[in-house]
């Protein structure tokens, strides 16, 4: 489970001066959204490997550990695994296998899991930067600077606000249940553990529901509606941003004209 110091750590980590980390926020959103919706709709080995490869040098020009890095895409990359692990059972196509009860593995299905893989590998690795080169109030004022929807804004700003503090009454909960015998550890009976996981979820919901009515009175108080406007910084786009931009464009040109290189 994810610490407090761990949030605290990469919130500090984000915040740092470097060649990425002062890009213009905005900038990073969309590079972002581009190297997802591109990684998605190409099914090039190769442009996954060009794609991985420049993600991970930007990861090593923002003084970040790559070893840390491709330890956080590693720990998420087995959840896609366990979606990809069915695709050569149910894809119909060119059978190269046969197990019993009838079950076959089929050629094709064996190339979209790995495709779905390396996909999902670069969308991880492409989100572990941004984090990391992005603090998380910054990511808000990026949807406001954008104009997404100001409801998601909103949302995600008091996320970010609010993370810090649902986490500690989270540990208050947990450090009552250990005081009171509760551990994974013991040898209570697993019904009776399972039991006081469902206590701590509930207790975490209604202090949610309850923090936000609280929340919502007092904004409401001070007048916020619907209509009301958050305060955006106005902060102009350096040289950096734009260049950084322009290279992530190029990239994705050249991956253009490799995925299409063999039809021309």
């Amino acid at each position: 489970m994810v610490s407090l110091n761990e949030i605290i750590a990469q919130d500090a980590l984000s915040s740092k001066h470097s060649l990425l980390h002062d890009i213009d926020s905005r900038i990073k959103l969309i590079v972002l959204i581009l190297v997802i919706v591109f990684s998605v709709s190409v099914s090039n080995f190769a442009i996954f490997a060009i794609l991985e490869a420049y993600l991970l040098i930007l990861i090593y020009m923002s003084n970040i550990s790559i070893k840390d890095a491709l330890f956080r895409v590693l720990l998420i990359l087995p959840f896609g695994f366990f979606i990809a692990i069915f695709q050569p059972f149910i894809q119909p196509g060119d059978v190269i296998y046969t197990l019993p009860l009838g079950i076959t593995v089929t050629q094709q299905g064996v190339a979209f899991a790995e495709l779905l893989l390396l996909r999902l590998a670069v969308c991880i690795t492409s989100v572990v930067l941004f984090s990391y080169i992005t603090p998380m109030q910054s990511i808000a004022e990026a949807f406001r600077k954008l104009h997404l929807p100001k409801e998601f804004g909103m949302i995600f700003s008091l996320f970010v606000r609010f993370l810090f503090l649902f986490f500690d009454e989270f540990e208050v909960i947990r450090q009552s249940q250990k005081s009171r015998g509760f551990g994974l550890s013991n040898k209570a009976p697993y019904k009776w553990k399972l039991k006081q996981f469902g206590y701590l979820f509930l207790m975490m919901f209604l202090r949610a529901y309850e923090r936000g009515e609280a929340v919502y009175n007092t904004m409401a108080c001070r007048g916020f509606t619907s209509d009301s406007q958050i305060y955006t910084s106005h902060n102009k786009m350096n040289i950096q941003s734009y260049t950084y931009l322009l290279i992530t464009i190029i990239i994705i040109l050249i991956c253009i004209v490799i995925e299409y290189l063999p039809v021309l």
